[in-house]
């Protein structure tokens, strides 16, 4: 990770501290905080607000730096990465939970739901499944962007979980992970799915209902236009 990058991910998670304590603190308060100058900050952030949405963008960048330095990662199954990926982002969390729960989905306007970091999470997920050998070539037509879409929401409701979750060190957001990320694993791996998604595959290109939407699509594009 370079040095701009570590010093904006530094900007982000003070200012993450900065709200909890004042919403409407200032880029000033926040630059005497980190002994930088006003000027130091605006180089590198707009305003405020987009400090705050860098921090949920920017967690991405930190779990990347940190597979980055395992070198079996590569050799993960689908589930261990999945795992990793999500309880890297939870113990992130963890660190700004007070900011966290008060920003979290609070609202259309919530800092969280940023194209950013939806992008950058989406994106993570494809290099995981697209580079899993271990998937059967018939899962192929299924890994696409809206299973990306939807693990994107089974992740939210992973966090909305760990926002309630009152057991110690919250153990049972760490188990519910592990489960959740054996159980996609599973799904994707086992036989029994490539034979399901075999299935899907021929049902969905050699069934009549397929061929008459195909044949109503001609017939439509030769007929005339009515005067």
């Amino acid at each position: 990770m370079d040095k701009e990058t570590e010093k904006r991910i530094t900007i982000a998670e003070a200012a993450t501290k900065r709200f909890v304590e004042n919403p409407r603190f200032t880029i000033r308060s926040l630059a005497k905080e980190l002994d930088m100058e006003s000027a130091d900050i605006f180089d590198l952030f707009p305003n405020r607000s987009s400090i705050l949405r860098y921090y949920y963008s920017s967690r991405m960048l930190r779990f990347r730096d940190e597979t980055g330095s395992l070198d079996d990662y590569s050799s993960y199954t689908l589930g261990e990465k999945l795992s990793a990926l999500h309880l890297s982002l939870a113990d992130q969390f963890q660190e700004q939970r007070e900011f966290v729960l008060q920003t979290f989905k609070r609202s259309k306007y919530s800092y969280f739901r940023t194209s950013a970091f939806a992008k950058e999470y989406r994106q993570e997920l494809q290099n995981i499944f697209e580079n899993d050998h271990r998937i059967p070539a018939t899962a192929a037509p299924f890994i696409n962007r809206f299973l990306y879409q939807s693990l994107y929401y089974q992740f939210t409701g992973l966090i909305s979980f760990w926002k309630r979750d009152e057991s110690r060190n919250y153990e049972n957001t760490m188990a519910l992970i592990d489960k959740w990320s054996a159980l996609t694993e599973e799904i994707f791996y086992s036989q029994i799915a490539e034979k399901g998604f075999d299935l899907a595959k021929f049902l969905y290109y050699q069934s009549p209902l397929s061929e008459c939407m195909t044949s109503s699509s001609t017939n439509n594009k030769r007929e005339p236009a009515h005067e």
